[in-house]
């Protein structure tokens, strides 16, 4: 994901892309601090949204609510880090963003192509012999080239969830959710997002639109292996 940001074209139209990760303290192989550090010296703006421990950050919605209030862009994009963007995707999101979404505010939603589940646990548990952090050059175009498992419109998962900051702060307090009426489901219960849903209700609904190829790098799964996993995220 940060390898194809970094990547990004710039045709005047490109918004300044500030990435904000949630995660625990010194928690993953390599850790999230690491990744941060190695793709902020390559450039890229980094804000660290840090946590002590597991309590907290296993509901996104709560995690989604402390990054809402530090931010001071106009738009923010809620995303998953398993994303890979088109090189020209962000200059033709910029456009749309000037343009006919200027003035939107509902959620903003687009589809992604969802690469194949057999063939990216293959390849990132076996073929890919890289150490990480690296960057990884031509990152879109490797994606293209990968079978792909469905295309698909659904924002359930919340991997592409754009709204305009000042409006949410403005109408609804600045929160993704209501923290005394979260629904999502803890680690215990194989986490489930279930605040994407109650924020694209409190909003007034989803605009869908079309983007440049966005690739979801497909993963092992809590609910495909009947407990929480760590190994590939």
């Amino acid at each position: 994901m940060l390898s194809s940001l970094i990547q990004q074209k710039q045709h005047g139209h490109r918004p300044d892309i500030v990435f904000d990760v949630g995660y625990v303290r010194n928690n993953g192989t390599p850790t999230t601090e690491s990744v941060c550090a190695f793709f902020r010296d390559l450039g890229l703006q980094i804000k660290e949204t840090v946590y002590e421990d597991m309590s907290e950050i296993q509901f996104r919605g709560l995690v989604r609510n402390r990054q809402l209030a530090g931010c001071d862009t106009e738009w923010i994009l809620f995303a998953d880090t398993d994303m890979v963007y088109d090189r020209d995707f962000f200059d033709d999101l910029g456009v749309k963003l000037e343009g006919e979404l200027k003035d939107e505010r509902r959620l903003i939603s687009a589809r992604r192509i969802s690469l194949d589940k057999a063939f990216c646990k293959d390849y990132f548990n076996r073929e890919d012999a890289r150490a990480y952090p690296c960057f990884v050059g031509g990152t879109a175009s490797l994606c293209s080239q990968w079978p792909i498992f469905q295309n698909s419109r659904n924002v359930g998962a919340g991997y592409f969830q754009l709204v305009n900051v000042p409006y949410v702060k403005e109408k609804f307090g600045g929160v993704y959710v209501d923290p005394l009426k979260n629904k999502d489901w803890s680690w215990e219960k194989m986490q489930k997002a279930n605040s994407d849903r109650q924020f694209r209700r409190m909003i007034g609904g989803v605009k869908r639109i079309e983007t440049k190829p966005q690739y979801h790098l497909n993963h092992e799964r809590d609910n495909e292996e009947g407990r929480h996993l760590t190994v590939q995220r």
